[in-house]
């Protein structure tokens, strides 16, 4: 299935470019490795999700749903990064990570964005009887990321997973999702239809 979908890293995580450009600015020259770049942590906590189609599905990549609403505003996983710094005054930052968890849900609320939303207050209530939903399916991914910080304003951002999970009925699929995409002084620019992708296979019952 190829649906469109949202991926709240491409709003938040790369909103946040200008903190990590200003964290690894300074200390660039003298940390530096021989091939120009330097070792940080990039946050992972993607989400792709479809828009109330059937079924109405979300992927979490870095940690379960408990996982992100407990983390919030930080993202509940990480994978190693590297920072180069070009002649052309641009940052890049590059991920290039294996075994990142991933999670498959089914949701009846809206987008991943309500879903989440309308997740989080019960599973942050303090009431031990709550019980975050369970995923239909686990698994790992390999993840890529490249953001490339053109200005204050201007941020080139690309990522992808492409991994397999198992569900507890014993079926198991594989799945791909991208984004490629702008993000200007307001957000990402266009639609989230025309710059990501989003593929679920079931490969074995």
């Amino acid at each position: 299935m190829r649906t469109s979908n949202r991926i709240k890293t491409m709003i938040g995580g790369a909103l946040a470019t200008a903190a990590i450009f200003g964290s690894v600015l300074g200390p660039a020259t003298a940390h530096a490795e021989p091939q120009g770049y330097i070792q940080d942590v990039f946050p992972v906590g993607l989400f792709y999700g479809t828009f109330d189609e059937g079924p109405n599905l979300t992927l979490l990549v870095g940690g379960t749903v408990e996982e992100f609403c407990l983390s919030f505003p930080d993202d509940p996983g990480a994978a190693p990064m590297r920072v180069f710094f070009r002649n052309s005054g641009t940052v890049d930052l590059r991920v290039n990570d294996k075994d990142q968890p991933i999670y498959l849900y089914e949701q009846t609320v809206g987008d991943a964005f309500d879903w989440i939303d309308s997740v989080c207050p019960d599973v942050l209530d303090e009431d031990p009887d709550t019980v975050a939903p369970a995923p239909n399916a686990i698994g790992t991914a390999d993840l890529k990321v490249r953001i490339s910080i053109i200005s204050d304003d201007l941020v080139d951002v690309f990522n992808s997973v492409n991994g397999e999970l198992a569900a507890s009925d014993g079926a198991e699929y594989r799945v791909r999702a991208s984004a490629d995409l702008i993000v200007g002084p307001f957000g990402p620019v266009g639609d989230p239809a025309d710059f990501v992708s989003f593929e679920l296979t079931e490969i074995r019952r």
